[in-house]
């Protein structure tokens, strides 16, 4: 029924604000600050932002990902469903896809820290991204449901687990007196590929097919990921020890 679609997900929303309200721990103020116009406000977290080199690459990559990942998954309806669709896949079995991919987001954010404490947490989040980037290849390649479903499941660990560590890094590496303005200033970039990659798909769809959007975003998002690659390549060649898991981020400018 139409209204259990919309009151599942109201009644999930008040049980997570439930949840929000028994979180235990001890929570400190920010010293006051003198207030100053907003317009400096910003500007000095795009500065920070631009001059730091690891948050400057991750908002780089962060942007392409989005305007790729949104054209990607814009059309991507168009070449899994319906009959004259390469994949011929019915509704129903759509939104199958849409639970599969929630299965693996669930299971890569419980893993993700158990995972950069076993391959480091630059290593975990480069191969993340990477391996999200390539199995966009997948249904083009190898267009059947049975290649789709664990693709899906897979598309979702490693996405959740790659947006763990990457707004774990930032709250790290920016300075609690600056974090509030310059993580706005970050997703504002890397945020502000997603409609620009929506409208793009469209376009790109629309004057050379579906099929063009796929690949062409498939080959975006791993350019991407070199980015990120190329700003920690000294950190990613190194061993990994425990305590490098926790900080082998934190200390690069």
């Amino acid at each position: 029924m139409p209204a259990a679609l919309f009151g599942a997900p109201a009644l999930l929303y008040a049980a997570a604000g439930l949840l929000l309200l028994g979180m235990r721990g001890v929570y400190l103020a920010l010293p006051t600050q003198a207030k100053q116009p907003l317009r400096q406000d910003i500007g000095e977290a795009l500065r920070y932002l631009w001059a730091h080199r690891i948050l400057r690459s991750l908002t780089i990559s962060a942007e392409l990902l989005n305007l790729a990942n949104a054209g990607y998954f814009g059309v991507f309806v168009l070449w899994a469903v319906g009959d004259g669709s390469m994949m011929g896949l019915e509704p129903g079995e759509y939104g199958l896809m849409t639970t599969a991919f929630a299965v693996g987001a669930t299971f890569g954010g419980l893993l993700s820290g158990r995972a950069a404490g076993l391959f480091g947490e630059v290593r975990t989040l480069v191969g993340a991204w990477l391996i999200s980037s390539l199995m966009l290849l997948v249904p083009v390649l190898v267009p059947s449901p049975w290649a789709l479903y664990p693709t899906t499941v897979l598309w979702g660990l490693v996405g959740a687990a790659g947006n763990v560590l990457v707004i774990s890094t930032r709250q790290r590496l920016i300075p609690a007196e600056l974090l509030g303005r310059v993580n706005s200033a970050y997703r504002l970039v890397g945020m502000g590929g997603m409609p620009a990659g929506a409208a793009l798909g469209g376009v790109v769809a629309e004057l050379a097919g579906v099929g063009a959007v796929l690949v062409g975003a498939a080959c975006v998002c791993p350019a991407a990921v070199g980015v990120v690659w190329r700003a920690v390549s000294d950190r990613i060649s190194g061993p990994v020890t425990s305590a490098a898991a926790h900080s082998d981020i934190s200390r690069s400018r």
